[in-house]
Order: structure tokens, then sequence, then C-alpha cells
């Protein structure tokens, strides 16, 4: 990312000084659709798995089932947090996804973090040889007071596969409603905002005996 940022690449007279976040947002992208094509055509991952890991005041839930290449992330800041400066407003929720091909341009409510947590899913699968769906959830508290750099995001979900063996669980949603009961968000928020939390990429067998509504103990 130091090449690109000091604008050594290209022909001379096109090249540019960019911001260091853009470079290594471009070093994030590029080696992720590099990863990304390598597993394009693996095996899915056998189970429903979820990881978890903390960090700077950021919680991850990273969840993984079976299918093609699809990722999503959801963004929750918290109110009073870098992002969401009333504290006496609501949480912030915002998210992007991409299919199995990938996306066509840059990224509209997640910025470099959609990278960089794409990045450190796509090594995890890319060195197993499986693909997978994949929900990644971040947690932005009120304690998260600076912005640190996506670089955060990128280690703590690389070191949520290296927290020993994952949750698992029967199905997609399954995992899903497990994990909103530790959320500060209720389900029904998730599925406003998140395309595979409502379910619009869920396969037949996901839906089998669903309940259309929240379980016992769910928010809304």
């Amino acid at each position: 990312n130091t090449i690109l940022s000091a604008g050594a690449l290209g022909r001379g007279e096109d090249r540019r000084l960019v911001p260091t976040r853009w470079s290594i947002t471009a070093v994030d992208d590029t080696v992720g659709r590099y990863l990304r094509g390598s597993i394009r055509n693996a095996p899915g991952i056998d189970r429903v798995e979820v990881r978890y890991n903390e960090y700077l005041a950021n919680r991850f839930w990273v969840v993984l089932a079976p299918g093609d290449w699809e990722f999503e992330l959801v963004e929750l800041k918290a109110p009073g947090s870098v992002w969401n400066y009333d504290p006496e407003g609501g949480y912030l929720v915002a998210s992007d996804r991409e299919g199995p091909e990938g996306r066509t341009g840059y990224v509209e409510e997640t910025a470099g973090a959609y990278f960089a947590a794409r990045l450190g899913v796509l090594e995890h699968l890319a060195e197993r040889g499986r693909q997978a769906k994949v929900l990644v959830l971040r947690e932005v508290t009120e304690d998260y007071w600076g912005p640190a750099g996506v670089w955060q995001v990128r280690e703590t979900v690389r070191n949520a596969f290296a927290e020993g063996d994952p949750g698992t669980a029967e199905t997609f949603h399954d995992a899903v409603r497990t994990v909103a009961d530790g959320l500060p968000v209720g389900l029904d928020r998730l599925r406003r905002n998140s395309e595979l939390v409502a379910g619009l990429q869920a396969t037949l067998n996901d839906w089998t005996g669903a309940s259309a509504g929240p379980g016992p103990g769910e928010r809304r």
C-alpha cells in the first residue's frame, strides 16, 4: 500500500499521490478479489459456524453457512461512538453485501471496513479450500471514541478464526437468532437492514420450519 500511496504505479503522467487509507483499501480489495477467485470452484463448508472476537471497543460475530460465496457486513454503531455522535440517539445500522460474482462498484455504507473484514474471511476460507455464505456483524460500542483504522477490523476478524473451535447451529437463521440475543438491536431491525438476515438469499432448506416472527425472548 506504500507504493500505491506514493503514486509509484502507472504511467508517469497519470500517477497521483493518494491518502494512505485509500491505498490500504485498494490492497484489501485487490487481494480479496484474488482470494475470492481462488475459492470460486471450491466445495462449501459442511456446517454452520459462528466465530466471535472483540478488540478496541468493537465486537465482531462471523457467521459462516454452507453455500456459494456471499458476503455481507452489518455495522451497529452505538450512540456516542465515533460515527454516531448523538449520545441521546439510537443505534445507526449500516450494511453492504456482494454475491458470488463480487461487487461492481464501491460500497455505499461501510467504507474500508467492508474490504478489511472480507479479506480476513477470505484468507480463512482460502486456507481451508472452501467457500461459504458469510455474515459479519460489527458492534461499535460507545467506548470507541476515536477511529483506529481498518487494520483493527482486518486483524479482529482474522483473530476470530484463531480463537479455537467455532460455535455451531442447525441453520444459518438459527445462528443469527442466537447471535441476535447478544446484540443491542432486535432481530426485526437486522432483517430490515440485512439481505442475508432477511433470508432473501437463503436456501429452501433454511426456511423449513422457520418462524415468520420473532421467537420467545427476541426483541423487536
